[in-house]
């Protein structure tokens, strides 16, 4: 009996999602020259997308060298505000690409090739694409300083390894880096999905270095779902990581499998039905669900069934194994046992709930009109059917009425088009008209036109929408101190509808300002010689609904 249960836990472990063999392990080196310590793992939940790559922590400072992790050429150079901020793709004869993004600045070759990219558009934000003679670099070059641009939020470097050909993005963790993993995952707690729609979280306790026992065995009537709420450790750093794998074992036999080994830009946010996106919107915790969802079709799941647990057996006695791993082999446990108490379930209070309102079929377009309102959901936007929802009230606070479509706590996999008709809407406010969505009390507008009495919007979030007015301009400020030998700095806000774009020059000629919205920060680094001369800056800043500022500033440099 001992040697039946070592051979089958021993299958459990060693049984893989794909083969790891296939990914070289020392062809690529770390991109820093010091100890890899990991803030962020491959797959990661983060917020509407799985991380698409590793974080890798430069000590939180910024204009650390940052190296080829092998050679090749740049394929590709971006500069954006949000998103990657400054970052650099490399093509290596492999068939892989590396990308090193959120980077302060590049190496001096790539910062000229990148200037002149800029000022021939006349444009901080730049995407060009080099062919393979352009800038080719050697394993170890140093291609760029450790920064904080985009969508980041402390200084570090985020590291991809991509497919070249299908431009998929691969777990750097597969590959052999140098990075120090001896640290089992932490299974905090399950999610058990009654058949009666009620959930119930349950936490766990540890009993050694990586097994689990549930604080109490859940009473359950009929069957049922599981979801997980995990996160994995490293060695070199605090930060609670992604997991690699799920695998939910029903029976001792693999009901549900998940692997963070790759995945396509167009899948990332899948991870709004990957997790139970209505219970996080309610208590803040992300549990990822061991089953899916009819519209989910994230090929990480390598193993799943639309059969609930219990559902297609006669046995009473359910033995669940849920085992979580990290990209090292390193694996928590958690294991328990319950009986199934079935009972009928009352058919007619389900059809009652179904014909209380329209259904939409999550895989079909749905459409949905009346006198003042308009929306427009693609086929499979929805993740399962749910039955449509739809309020219209006023707000002694809002200047027009507020239209609840469904709740923001269902997902939306794609965009949708909303209209709102408002004919009492004065001519010459219509070109500052845009659909707002109200969230905590805030204003956070769509992209919005008008178009033959009503303002049309795409949103990808459900809630509550109005239209607002912007007719207000963006603020400019500007203080003496804002100016230093090597560069000029202003700040810049918008009320409502945000920045759209700007511009600066000095003394008629347009330069490369760099923008930072995080701080609201928008600067000018002087790259010529003091004159000692007077020179003039303007700057102007537009909105979203056409709203410019301009300020003239005269400085002696």
């Amino acid at each position: 009996m001992k040697k039946y249960i070592l051979l089958t836990l021993t299958i459990y472990f060693l049984l893989p999602g794909i083969s790891q063999t296939k990914y070289p392990k020392d062809f690529f080196i770390s991109p820093v020259e010091f100890k890899m310590a990991i803030a962020g793992t491959f797959g990661e939940l983060r917020s509407n997308h799985f991380h698409s790559g590793i974080d890798i922590k430069t000590k939180q400072k910024k204009n650390i060298p940052i190296y080829a992790s092998q050679s090749g050429y740049i394929s590709r150079i971006k500069v954006s505000t949000h998103g990657f901020g400054k970052a650099i793709y490399i093509n290596h004869p492999n068939g892989f690409t590396t990308v090193y993004a959120h980077l302060e600045n590049f190496e001096k070759k790539i910062e000229d090739r990148t200037q002149t990219e800029q000022y021939k558009k006349e444009s901080f934000e730049i995407d060009f694409s080099l062919n393979n003679t352009d800038i080719q670099v050697e394993k170890g070059d140093v291609i760029g300083f450790s920064g904080n641009t985009g969508s980041s939020t402390a200084p570090h470097l985020h590291f991809e390894i991509r497919e070249t050909k299908t431009q998929k993005i691969i777990n750097p963790m597969l590959f052999g880096l140098p990075i120090l993993d001896r640290t089992n995952p932490i299974i905090n707690s399950i999610l058990i999905y009654h058949d009666n729609g009620k959930k119930e979280m349950i936490k766990t306790r540890k009993i050694d270095d990586h097994e689990y026992q549930l604080l109490y065995t859940p009473n359950i009537t009929g069957p049922f779902n599981i979801g997980v709420n995990t996160y994995d450790l490293l060695d070199a750093a605090p930060n609670k990581n992604g997991v690699y794998a799920i695998e939910l074992y029903i029976n001792d036999s693999l009901h549900f499998a998940n692997y963070m080994n790759q995945f396509a830009f167009s899948e990332t946010r899948y991870i709004n039905s990957h997790i139970d996106y209505e219970y996080h919107k309610n208590t803040g915790l992300k549990f990822q669900k061991c089953f899916l969802d009819i519209n989910n079709h994230i090929s990480t799941n390598q193993k799943y069934t639309t059969e609930k647990i219990g559902s297609n057996t006669n046995k009473k006695k359910q033995q669940i194994k849920l085992i979580i791993k990290d990209s090292y082999g390193n694996h928590a446990l958690l294991e328990f046992n319950t009986e199934l108490h079935k009972k009928e379930i009352d058919q007619s209070n389900k059809q009652k709930n179904i014909t209380e309102g329209k259904l939409i079929n999550c895989k079909q377009v749905f459409e949905f009109k009346d006198t003042h309102f308009e929306i427009y959901l693609p086929n499979n936007s929805l993740y399962k059917d749910y039955i449509f929802k739809y309020s219209k009230r006023d707000d002694p606070t809002m200047t027009y009425p507020i239209y609840q479509i469904l709740d923001d706590s269902i997902p939306s996999h794609k965009s949708f088009v909303i209209a709102i008709k408002e004919n009492a809407l004065p001519i010459e406010l219509r070109k500052k008209a845009l659909i707002g969505r109200l969230i905590n009390e805030e204003i956070h507008c769509l992209k919005s036109r008008w178009k033959e009495n009503s303002i049309i919007g795409k949103s990808n979030k459900f809630g509550e929408f109005t239209i607002v007015i912007d007719t207000i301009k963006p603020k400019i400020e500007y203080k003496k101190n804002y100016i230093t030998d090597n560069q000029i700095q202003f700040k810049i806000s918008d009320e409502l509808s945000g920045i759209k774009e700007y511009r600066g020059e000095i003394n008629g000629e347009w330069i490369l300002m760099e923008y930072d919205f995080k701080t609201d920060i928008l600067k000018y680094i002087f790259r010529e010689e003091p004159s000692n001369k007077t020179h003039q800056i303007n700057v102007s800043v537009t909105d979203y609904t056409d709203n410019t500022e301009s300020i003239n500033i005269n400085f002696v440099r």
